[in-house]
C-alpha cells in the first residue's frame, strides 16, 4: 500500500509539472509578445505620418504623440492593489503589459531626443534665399575677378562704373543657383556644385585668354571631345589643383548639407513619397526659380528689352574682346550663347531655294568659255598654313631686328597672284576659315556655329573643292599634322569627298623643330610631295599644318633672330616670328621642289589667322589697327604660267577703297574673306566651277569682305545677291538642305 501511495504521489507531481509547461500557454505568451511588439510598431508608424504632415507645415514639435504615449502608459500601469493570490495567468499578463509599457517608454524617449525642434519650412526657404543672394554677389565678383586675370583693381573699377550691370550679373548667378537648389532641395550642396562649376569656367576663360588673347565662347564647348589634346598646352599643375579643389568643394558641401539637415530636424522616418521628398514645395519653388531665370536671361539671349540696364549694357557682336570688357564675362558669354541658333530668313522656303538654284545653274550653263580642270592641271594642292601672318604689316607697333621674317613669301608675292585675306578669326577658329575656303560658304550669319563640329558630320555629302576635283577623276587626300579628331575632321572630310585622311598617327614624316610640341611644316610638305610623285592618278590634296600654333613658345628656340625694338619684351611674339621664319623657309623649299615636278601643279596657299598676341592692334581703339590683326597672306602658285585677273594698280585701288594700303610689293589680288579664295583660283585658271560660285562671283565683287568686325556695327546694304547668299548659307548650315545648285 505504501508503495502504491508513493507511486501515485509521483504521478501527481509529474502532472503538476506538465501543467506548468503547458505548450498551449507557452504559445499564447509568445503570441502576446509578438502582438505587443506589432502594436508598438504600428503606433510609431502613425506617429511618423502625423509628424510628416506637421513637418511640411513647419508646425511639428512631437508633443501630441508623446502625450498619447503617456496616456497609454497610464493605462498600462500595474494596479497597486492587485491580489497577492492572483493565479499564474494573471501574473503573466502583468508581465506582458509591463514589457509593452517599457517598449513604449523607450520609443517615447527616442522621439524626444530625435525631434527636439524642426525648423518651419517657410523659415528654411527664407534662410536659403538670403544665403544664396549673399553668395551670388561673392561668386559674381569672383567670376569677374578671374576673367580679368585676377586683377582686383580692374574688377572693382568695372563694378564702380557699371553698378547696375554688376547687379544684373548677380541676378543671373542667383537665378542659376536658386534653380539648382530648388530642384535638388539641397541648398548647401547646390552652392558647392555652383562654385565648383564657376571656378572651372573662369579658369578655362583665363587659360584661353592667356594662350590666344580672346575670351571663352560657347562654341568652344563644342570641342569638348578634344579637351585632352587642348589641355596639354595648359599648366598641368594648375589643372590638377583645379580638379582637386572642385572635388573638395563638392564633397565638403555635401557633408555640410548632411549636418545641417540633421540639426534643423530632417525627417528620416517612413512615410508617403510626396511627403518624404517634399514634392509639393520642391515643384513650386523650382517653377518659381526657373521662371525667374528665364526672365533675367531672355533679354540678353534675344538682345532686346534691356530695361533698367540699357544705359550701361553695350553688346558688341563684331568684337568679343570689347564685348566682354564692356559687359563683363557673365553677360558677354550669355550674349554669345544666344547666337548659337541661326536665325531663319523670313523668305526661306523650298520654292525660294529652287528658284535660286535654277537661276545660277542657268548662268553656269551659259558660260561656255570655261574648260575642265583636267585640261589645265594634273594636281591641285590647298594648303592651310597654321597661324601664318606677315610681320611686315606690323611695324607700327612691333618693329623688330633681324630683317625680313618671310623673304620667300615676299618673293612669291612678286611672281604669282597674291594678296591678303581678311580672316574672320583671330588667335583661333581655324576650322571655320578652312570650311569657308573649301566650300565658298560663310559663317557671317551663323556666328556661334562651328560647321565641322555641328553641321558637316550630319550631312550625307557636301560640295567642296575636293568633291569637285573628284568628279574629274582626281584622287582626294587630306593631311593634318595633329590629332585627326580635332574639329571632327575625321568625320567632316569624308562628307567633303576626301577618300584618304592622313593625320599625325599615320604620317611618315614627323620631325619637330627644337622642342616644339608640333610636327613641322617640312614634314607636311614631304607628305604632299610623296603623294604627287607616287600617285598614278591626278591628285587633289588638302594640307593643314600645325607648326606655328599656340602656345607660341613651345619650341623654346635656342636662338631668336627677331627681337622687338624699343626695349619692349614680348617673348611669345618673338618666338612666333621665329616660327614663321622657319615655316617660310620650308615653304620656299617646297615650291622649289614643285618647280621641278613634271606634272602641272597648282597650289592655293593661305594663312588662317594671326597669332593671338597682337594686343596693340587687336585691342586698339582705331579700327584700322584692328583690321591689321585680321590680315593673313594668300597666293595662287603654279609650276606653269598663270596670271592674276587684276594688275597691281587695279588691286591697289580696290584695296584702298576697302581701307588698306600695303607696303608689300606685287600685291595683285584684292583683299577678301576666305569664302572668295577658291572662286578666285577657279577664275584665274579659267576652269569649270559649281553653280554656287557664280553667286560667289557677285558676292566677292559687291562685298569682298564679309565679316562683322570689319563693318564695326555698320553692315553693308542688302543686295539681291547678298540675300540669296544668306539663304543658301542658312539652308546648308541650319536649314532643310533644299539647295541643289552644287
Amino acid at each position: 500500500m505504501a508503495k502504491n501511495r508513493r507511486k501515485q504521489k509521483k504521478i501527481e507531481e509529474v502532472k503538476e509539472q506538465i501543467k506548468k509547461v503547458d505548450p498551449v500557454q507557452e504559445l499564447e505568451r509568445e503570441e502576446a509578445e509578438i502582438i505587443a511588439e506589432q502594436e508598438a510598431e504600428d503606433l510609431a508608424a502613425e506617429f511618423d505620418d502625423e509628424q510628416d504632415s506637421h513637418d511640411e507645415h513647419g508646425e511639428y514639435d512631437g508633443s501630441d504623440e508623446i502625450r498619447e504615449l503617456e496616456e497609454v502608459d497610464e493605462q498600462l500601469e500595474p494596479e497597486n492593489d492587485a491580489e497577492e493570490d492572483d493565479d499564474v495567468a494573471g501574473a503573466e499578463k502583468i508581465s506582458l503589459r509591463e514589457k509593452v509599457r517599457k517598449k513604449r517608454l523607450a520609443k517615447k524617449e527616442a522621439l524626444k531626443k530625435q525631434h527636439k525642434w524642426t525648423m518651419p519650412i517657410w523659415l528654411r526657404v527664407s534662410a536659403s534665399i538670403l544665403l544664396l543672394a549673399g553668395l551670388s554677389i561673392v561668386f559674381t565678383w569672383f567670376i569677374l575677378w578671374r576673367s580679368n586675370l585676377c586683377d582686383a583693381e580692374a574688377t572693382n573699377t568695372f563694378i564702380g562704373e557699371k553698378p547696375r550691370l554688376f547687379a544684373y550679373s548677380c541676378m543671373i548667378i542667383f537665378a542659376i543657383m536658386a534653380s539648382l537648389a530648388a530642384i535638388t532641395w539641397r541648398p548647401f550642396l547646390s552652392i558647392g556644385i555652383s562654385f565648383a562649376a564657376f571656378s572651372i569656367l573662369s579658369y578655362i576663360q583665363m587659360e584661353k585668354y592667356r594662350l590666344r588673347g580672346i575670351p571663352l565662347l560657347p562654341e568652344d564647348f563644342l570641342l569638348a571631345g578634344n579637351a585632352g589634346e587642348v589641355a596639354q598646352f595648359a599648366d598641368q599643375d594648375s589643372i590638377m589643383r583645379l580638379a582637386f579643389g572642385a572635388a573638395f568643394i563638392i564633397v565638403g558641401s555635401a557633408l555640410l548639407e548632411h549636418c545641417a539637415r540633421r540639426v534643423i530636424g530632417r525627417n528620416t522616418h517612413r512615410g508617403s513619397c510626396w511627403k518624404r521628398y517634399s514634392i509639393i514645395p520642391r515643384v513650386t519653388f523650382s517653377l518659381v526659380a526657373l521662371a525667374m531665370l528665364s526672365m533675367v536671361v531672355t533679354p540678353i539671349l534675344q538682345r532686346k528689352n534691356y530695361g533698367w540696364i540699357k544705359d550701361e549694357v553695350s553688346l558688341v557682336e563684331w568684337n568679343q574682346n570689347e564685348n566682354y570688357n564692356s559687359n563683363g564675362f557673365i553677360i558677354g558669354f550669355l550674349f554669345n550663347l544666344g547666337q548659337m541658333e541661326v536665325e531663319q530668313p523670313s523668305d526661306y522656303s523650298e520654292a525660294r531655294m529652287r528658284e535660286i538654284a535654277e537661276k545660277y545653274q542657268a548662268i553656269r550653263a551659259a558660260d561656255t568659255d570655261r574648260i575642265p580642270l583636267t585640261e589645265v592641271a594634273d594636281n591641285v594642292v590647298v594648303i592651310l598654313d597654321e597661324t601664318f601672318y606677315d610681320p611686315a604689316l606690323l611695324t607700327k607697333y612691333y618693329s623688330h631686328t633681324g630683317g625680313d621674317v618671310t623673304p620667300n613669301l615676299h618673293r612669291i608675292f612678286r611672281n604669282y597672284p597674291s594678296g591678303y585675306m581678311y580672316s574672320p578669326e583671330y588667335g583661333g577658329g581655324t576650322a571655320n576659315v578652312e570650311f569657308a575656303v573649301l566650300t565658298g560658304l560663310s559663317t557671317y550669319w551663323a556666328t556661334g556655329v562651328v560647321p565641322y563640329v555641328n553641321v558637316v558630320p550630319k550631312l550625307g555629302s557636301r560640295m567642296s573643292a575636293a568633291s569637285w576635283a573628284k568628279d574629274y577623276g582626281f584622287d582626294t587626300t587630306a593631311i593634318h599634322a595633329f590629332d585627326g579628331s580635332m574639329y571632327k575632321r575625321n568625320l567632316a572630310y569624308a562628307r567633303f569627298g576626301i577618300d584618304t585622311f592622313i593625320d599625325q598617327e599615320t604620317m611618315k614624316y614627323t620631325e619637330h623643330d627644337s622642342k616644339s610640341a608640333y610636327i613641322n611644316d617640312e614634314s607636311v610638305f614631304k607628305e604632299v610631295l610623296d603623294l604627287l610623285e607616287d600617285g598614278e592618278e591626278s591628285q587633289m590634296v588638302l594640307a593643314v599644318t600645325m607648326m606655328n600654333h599656340a602656345s607660341y613658345d613651345t619650341a623654346q628656340y635656342p636662338e631668336i633672330d627677331f627681337r622687338l625694338r624699343g626695349g619692349e619684351s614680348n617673348y611669345l611674339l618673338e618666338a612666333s616670328f621665329q616660327s614663321i621664319h622657319n615655316a617660310d623657309e620650308y615653304l620656299g623649299e617646297f615650291l622649289d621642289e614643285l618647280d621641278d615636278l613634271d606634272e602641272r601643279t597648282v597650289v592655293l596657299w593661305f594663312g588662317d589667322h594671326a597669332a593671338g598676341v597682337l594686343d596693340k592692334y587687336y585691342k586698339s581703339d582705331d579700327k584700322n589697327d584692328r583690321d591689321i590683326a585680321h590680315l593673313t597672306p594668300y597666293f595662287i602658285y603654279a609650276n606653269f604660267d598663270i596670271e592674276s585677273l587684276w594688275t597691281v594698280k587695279e588691286t591697289a585701288k580696290i584695296n584702298e577703297e576697302l581701307g588698306f594700303e600695303y607696303p608689300t610689293r606685287g600685291v595683285n589680288l584684292p583683299t577678301t574673306t576666305p569664302n572668295c579664295l577658291l572662286n578666285t583660283m577657279y577664275n584665274i585658271l579659267g576652269v569649270e566651277k559649281p553653280a554656287l560660285f557664280y553667286l560667289v562671283d557677285t558676292i566677292c565683287e559687291e562685298t569682298p569682305i564679309l565679316m562683322k568686325g570689319y563693318f564695326a556695327g555698320n553692315p553693308p546694304e542688302e543686295t539681291e545677291a547678298l540675300r540669296e547668299y544668306q539663304l543658301v548659307n542658312y539652308d546648308v548650315l541650319a536649314g532643310k538642305h533644299y539647295w541643289d545648285g552644287e
